[in-house]
């Protein structure tokens, strides 16, 4: 699904390497986490995995495809096949919670009433169906979380980024999403879900990215 072989990114020249000589594969279908200190290049990275960043150095290839050799039009395409949840929420705040969770399926062309009813069931998921009409910009930080992960998922990616997507809501929904992402994964979603939750990282079974001053230190290990 994402391979990365020998990837490094530097925002400006003569500046330390964000990321540095990072060699990682993510078949398709698996799941991993992504873990490490605060300036261990875990954004660079996410930014990488998402392609909002394109390496300095180095081949990423998503979907059997050289990202760095892509055009904007292929880069656009390849955007579409995944789902993510970054931790700022980044929701359009004059659009309702309904309108941004079906704003992946009104992109593609694929708001069809089939659709719809898997927006509401996405919403009925997440706890947000009395919400459904109300503004993103009234919302609570835990309510744009939620609304965001459905906005993530809802259009069922083949690949899903996701940013501290438990850090503002309280335990009860955090094994909700965690539920809701094993169940994506199961359907063949390959996963990453970056975290600084170590109680997290010990209660599940998925290998772990650790990363430190931006290098992969234990590749494909288990928490």
């Amino acid at each position: 699904m994402l391979q990365l072989t020998s990837v490094s990114y530097q925002y400006r020249p003569k500046q330390p390497w964000a990321i540095n000589d990072i060699s990682l594969a993510l078949p398709r279908g698996s799941f991993h986490l992504l873990s490490g200190p605060s300036g261990a290049g875990k954004t660079t990275l996410f930014k990488l995995l998402t392609l909002s960043l394109l390496p300095t150095k180095g081949n990423l290839t998503f979907a059997g495809k050289n990202v760095s050799t892509a055009s904007r039009t292929e880069l656009a395409a390849l955007r579409r096949k995944m789902g993510v949840v970054f931790q700022d929420f980044r929701l359009l705040p004059h659009l309702t919670v309904q309108e941004n969770v079906e704003l992946p399926l009104t992109l593609h062309g694929a708001l069809t009433p089939h659709n719809k009813e898997a927006v509401k069931e996405m919403l009925e998921w997440v706890g947000l169906t009395k919400l459904a009409r109300k503004p993103a910009a009234e919302l609570s930080g835990g309510e744009q979380q939620r609304t965001a992960i459905a906005r993530a998922v809802v259009h069922q990616p083949e690949l899903l980024v996701a940013d501290e997507p438990t850090g503002n809501v309280d335990a009860a929904m955090a094994r909700k999403i965690l539920h809701l992402f094993t169940e994506l994964h199961k359907h063949g979603t390959t996963i990453v879900l970056a975290t600084h939750d170590t109680g997290l990282l010990k209660s599940q079974h998925f290998p772990v990215i650790h990363l430190e001053n931006g290098a992969i230190t234990n590749p494909g290990e288990s928490a």
